[in-house]
């Protein structure tokens, strides 16, 4: 099984801007992704994606891996200029760029489509073409200050140039979600640029899109939205909100989902690997041996946890459903500081089943005098809603138990 992605990556998303000190205190955005360069996306034909279809075209193949690409050249052009300039705007936009390439992996990901970056040093393509612009425009870069500003408006008019021919040429939902935002990177990027460019005496001019489109993204403000943060980078839990292919089974990762009847809930991966899942106020623990895992059907995410004989239980009792019902058996109002609800594995006779595990300490009087500390534990089971077992000590018969 699929090892869950850093949440730096997966997962969605708001744009706006990233402040990069340039000289004389100037403060500028960050930057966004790289473009493909000579040839880039027009050169590939896109047939509709049927959504409800597991598979992608190729031409949607292609231009992830191409994207994934165009993001890495951008960043590596950044940190090189930013090596040589020692300006802050390329630092902070090769970090964007960073986000952005993660992003677009992530996709690959989810769609099992091979990765291209073979490794992540920096300069190193496997697109020959996006290799040769690589060279092409750090050496422009290293002429001047004002060359290297130029060299970054030149990426950004590229990557729009094509991000714009790509997202006429899918109706995929997550590649739209992608493609959208990291376009919107772009334009915020491409501002920045210009504007150092002509605090450094200099004019830019399109390139690869219209020049009246260039003109619209200058004289317009700073752009925001649901896919980066104030830095222009890809915030946790863009995961989430990529649908995936119908029907397929993936690992469960942090972020937020909507399960059967609407309802919303929340899950965290947590140190050690363990998840905490939560539906409103009420939150509970994953361990580590469950691997939970999800599958999209039509607007809802159906939630799995793999058991000890192989059976994948499907969780159609929610955190807070399970706390109510096991609450009200042991005469509970609340899980108070001393309770605690787990999902966890439990046998029942010959069967494996996913509960929910509540335990909590609770104030009994035996015989109805004598003050003292019970131990009580309920458990639910997460595919039916049943109480399958309660726990009390052996005295609790002799005890009253006051509603708490």
């Amino acid at each position: 099984m699929k090892k869950i992605l850093l949440l730096s990556i997966i997962s969605i998303l708001m744009v706006s801007v990233v402040l990069a000190a340039g000289p004389g205190g100037v403060h500028e955005p960050g930057a966004g992704m790289g473009s493909p360069g000579m040839g880039g996306a027009g050169n590939y034909q896109v047939v509709g994606t049927d959504l409800e279809q597991n598979t992608l075209s190729e031409g949607e193949i292609a231009g992830l891996k191409l994207m994934r690409e165009e993001e890495k050249l951008a960043r590596d052009v950044y940190l090189e200029l930013y090596d040589k300039w020692d300006m802050p705007i390329f630092n902070n936009i090769a970090k964007s760029e960073q986000t952005h390439t993660d992003a677009v992996k992530t996709l690959l990901y989810i769609y099992d489509i091979e990765d291209p970056v073979a490794t992540d040093d920096r300069g190193i393509f496997t697109d020959q073409e996006l290799q040769t612009l690589y060279d092409d425009l750090v050496n422009q870069g290293d002429t001047s200050l004002l060359d290297a500003l130029i060299v970054g408006a030149t990426i950004e008019d590229l990557d729009i140039k094509d991000l714009n021919e790509l997202i006429a040429q899918t109706e995929n939902h997550d590649i739209l979600l992608v493609y959208n935002n990291l376009r919107k990177g772009s334009r915020n990027h491409m501002r920045s640029f210009v504007r150092q460019i002509e605090n450094n005496g200099g004019t830019y001019t399109a390139q690869f899109i219209e020049q009246s489109e260039l003109d619209e993204i200058v004289g317009s403000p700073q752009e925001s939205g649901p896919m980066l943060d104030e830095n222009s980078n890809i915030i946790p839990g863009v995961s989430s909100e990529l649908r995936g292919p119908q029907g397929q089974r993936r690992t469960l990762q942090s972020g937020n989902y909507q399960v059967a009847g609407g309802q919303m809930i929340n899950v965290q991966q947590q140190a050690n690997n363990r998840m905490v899942i939560q539906t409103g106020a009420i939150s509970v623990d994953c361990p580590l041996y469950l691997e939970m895992t999800q599958e999209r059907v039509q607007n809802e995410t159906k939630i799995y946890a793999k058991l000890s004989n192989g059976r994948n239980a499907e969780i159609k009792i929610m955190p807070d459903t399970a706390s109510q019902t096991a609450l009200q058996r042991l005469n509970l109002r609340n899980c108070t500081d001393d309770c605690s609800i787990e999902l966890r594995e439990a046998n029942l006779g010959n069967q494996v089943r996913a509960v929910y595990e509540v335990q909590a300490q609770r104030n009994s009087k035996v015989f109805g005098i004598f003050s003292a500390r019970m131990q009580v534990q309920a458990q639910v089971d997460a595919e039916t809603g049943e109480i399958i077992r309660v726990n009390k000590p052996w005295w609790a018969f002799l005890a009253v138990e006051p509603e708490e």
